[in-house]
């Protein structure tokens, strides 16, 4: 499903709700499924914003890991889970709009 992105955290803190309308959203298709996970060594439930513009999926920002969704509400969603930035884990939690 096509969607809009807003990450609410940066490096695992917390984007006060003024300065996270400054920031960036993402536009791609939403994916959410299972996947083997070699950094893990695990299969972990797996949410990726894909872009498809130039017909290859190539992802538009970190993908959440042990993906979790929050709640449902009309056409927005909240999606919480861990990236993977290098060696390091960050909390992340998205606000999707369906578009």
């Amino acid at each position: 499903m096509k969607v809009e992105v807003q990450p609410i955290y940066e490096k695992g803190k917390s984007a006060r709700a003024k300065e996270r309308v400054a920031l960036p959203k993402y536009r791609g298709t939403l994916r959410v499924r299972e996947e083997r996970v070699h950094e893990l060594g695990r299969i972990a439930t797996v949410a990726a914003v894909l872009s498809d513009t130039d017909g290859a999926e190539s992802p538009v920002l970190p993908a959440l890991h042990d993906a979790c969704l929050l709640y449902v509400n009309g056409s927005q969603l909240r999606i919480r889970g861990f990236e993977l930035v290098g060696d390091a884990q960050y909390g992340q939690t998205w606000e999707v709009r369906v578009a």
